[in-house]
């Protein structure tokens, strides 16, 4: 899915397996941060694979980039 901007999200700050990372909530899925592109085509194009395999993606405008969101399970995130 494409967003016009951030304002439809909620933004937090969730511990994962990784470490801490910046969140964003959306119709109750928990997305991070995953890559930066120069134009939504490469975007989309960037993560065409992650589309095939039905993961929940989120592409949204920052600055002059586009952020690609992927969907993480609860499971990962630590208390």
């Amino acid at each position: 899915m494409i967003l016009n901007s951030l304002n439809q999200v909620r933004s937090i700050v969730i511990n994962t397996i990784t470490g801490t990372e910046k969140a964003i909530i959306f119709l109750g899925k928990i997305f991070v941060a995953d890559k930066n592109y120069d134009s939504l085509n490469e975007a989309i194009a960037g993560c065409r694979r992650d589309l095939d395999l039905c993961m929940a993606l989120l592409i949204t405008p920052n600055a002059n980039q586009f952020s690609v969101w992927i969907a993480i399970p609860h499971e990962l995130i630590l208390n």
